[in-house]
Order: structure tokens, then C-alpha cells, then sequence
């Protein structure tokens, strides 16, 4: 086995809907003739590619060095990402690749880093005035700008302590006025007692109706 110690990154430059309907197996064949049979090479140049699904496909033998990056081929490996036409060295990986490359690259790039010594992961416009593979390889690595994103909100579920805290406020300032009321209505004889009842139901209904839509506009973020 040849010494290992980088792992390079392109892209074959088609479009995002290349061969939609063809399999992954397919396209790397594809790929495999314009580089044997137009370039003249004797084998694909790159070791593994990853479709548009995230499907990985094994292509020149790992043992073998690759036909992918000028004066780094004898001791890296070359990936390739279908898609990536149109792209600039600049752009971000979520312009021209999907959720599922990404997902898979990061798979492969993991396993053979367990695999080999690898020093290095770069990708080809760090070599080359091209654009491939159409992102900065080194801030994709160490990108940790991007914030995790935030689970749905269900609308019987409390969006935060401080919510949970003012109902439990409210809880028991409600029940520490109820024995003061109760002792002030046992005062007044049947006629007014009928009547403060009737408000204070009235009462009781509207606040309902109030604390149903704070708890409504909590759940939906408005605060």
C-alpha cells in the first residue's frame, strides 16, 4: 500500500440535475470514460465520488495514485462531489452540494482518517487557479458559525423558564387572595352574595380568555 497522508476534495463540475434519472454507479462510469477515453488516462482520476443522494462510489483502487491534483497525486486521495457547475472558489458548500454529500463526505473523511495518517485535507483550488471544488475547503472544516437549529414549538409545550416561572407567580398570588375573599363574601347576606358571584364568574371567564392567549403568543415566540 502506497504511503497516504492528504485527502483532496473536487467536484465534476455538471450540472445539479445531470443525469437525474441515472444511478451513482452510472455517472461514475460517465465520469470514468472522459477520463480514460478523452483524457487518456488509464483509470478514472478520482478515488471516491458522492452523488447528488449521498451515495458513495468507489473509483480508481485507493492503493493506486489518483489522476486529480497536479504534483499531489503520488500520496492523496482524491474525492469528487457530482455537481458544482458554475461555482467559485468562495462560494459556501450548501450553494452548489446537498445536505446528504455533505453528510456522506463528512462519513468518508472521518473513515479514512482512521484509516490513514492523514496530515492534510485540502481541496483542489488550493493547488490550482480553478474553482473546484467550488468552496473554501479549510472554512467548511472549521466553520462553526452556523447555529443549531432550533426544534419546532408545540403549542402545549412552555418556551422558556421564564414562562414556566410568571404562570407559577401567578398561581399563587391567585390562591393566597382566595381565603380573603372567601371570609369578606360570608359577610353580606344572599342577595349581594348572588350578585359577586355572578361578576366574579364573568371575571373568571375573561381572565381565562386572557391567559389563553398569552400562553398563545408565548408558544409562538412572541414575547
Amino acid at each position: 500500500m502506497r504511503h497516504i497522508d492528504e485527502i483532496i476534495i473536487h467536484c465534476t463540475a455538471t450540472r445539479a440535475d445531470w443525469w437525474k434519472s441515472k444511478s451513482a454507479a452510472q455517472k461514475v462510469r460517465e465520469v470514468r470514460g472522459w477520463h480514460v477515453d478523452v483524457n487518456g488516462w488509464s483509470d478514472i482520476g478520482y478515488h471516491i465520488l458522492i452523488d447528488r443522494n449521498g451515495t458513495v462510489v468507489e473509483g480508481r483502487a485507493l492503493d493506486r495514485a489518483g489522476a486529480h491534483t497536479k504534483g499531489h497525486n503520488k500520496h492523496s486521495i482524491g474525492i469528487s462531489l457530482f455537481g458544482g457547475h458554475g461555482s467559485s472558489a468562495g462560494d459556501n458548500f450548501s450553494d452548489h452540494f446537498t445536505k446528504e454529500q455533505e453528510d456522506a463526505l463528512r462519513r468518508v473523511l472521518a473513515d479514512l482518517q482512521g484509516r490513514f495518517s492523514i496530515k492534510k485535507i485540502s481541496g483542489h483550488n488550493q493547488y490550482s487557479t480553478k474553482a473546484c471544488p467550488g468552496f473554501s475547503v479549510p472554512s467548511w472544516l472549521h466553520d462553526k458559525t452556523v447555529p443549531p437549529m432550533r426544534p419546532p414549538v408545540s403549542d402545549d409545550v412552555r418556551t422558556s423558564r421564564r414562562q414556566s416561572s410568571t404562570m407559577k407567580a401567578t398561581a399563587v398570588t391567585s390562591i393566597a387572595g382566595a381565603g380573603g375573599v372567601i371570609t369578606a363574601l360570608s359577610n353580606l347576606d344572599p342577595t349581594a352574595q348572588y350578585i359577586v358571584l355572578g361578576f366574579s364568574a364573568l371575571a373568571m371567564v375573561g381572565l381565562g380568555w386572557i391567559a389563553r392567549e398569552r400562553l398563545r403568543k408565548w408558544a409562538a415566540g412572541d414575547r
